[in-house]
């Protein structure tokens, strides 16, 4: 069953504002901390890179069930707190599209 999952407009959380949305070009490990509905059948993945501690939202569409462009699981139906290895490649309009999610297993972290 998926956790609920709230709007944008009426998420109770005043932290997503701190994301940012130029997310590295490439390879990175991050920790999946929110997600929000957008309005046009899209999810905003609110991510914290596990290195620099940088926030960073990445996006999600239904056409894709909700998966990254290129792989991985259907981000609607995954576990706050799980950590991926994600791949971000910037798009023609050099916005970080959201290309590959892998979860990992966070004891190899350690």
């Amino acid at each position: 069953m998926r956790e609920r999952i709230f709007g944008l407009l009426d998420h109770p959380s005043d932290q997503l504002d701190g994301y940012q949305t130029s997310a590295p070009d490439g390879n990175w490990t991050g920790r999946l901390d929110d997600r929000a509905w957008g309005k046009s059948a899209n999810l905003f993945c609110y991510f914290t890179d596990i290195v620099s501690a940088e926030g960073y939202r990445l996006c999600v569409f239904f056409d894709k069930e909700y998966r990254p462009a290129r792989g991985g699981p259907a981000m609607d139906q995954e576990p706050l707190g799980r950590v991926y290895r994600i791949t971000t490649r910037q798009n023609k309009k050099r916005l970080p599209q959201f290309v590959t999610a892998e979860p990992v297993d966070t004891a190899a972290l350690s």
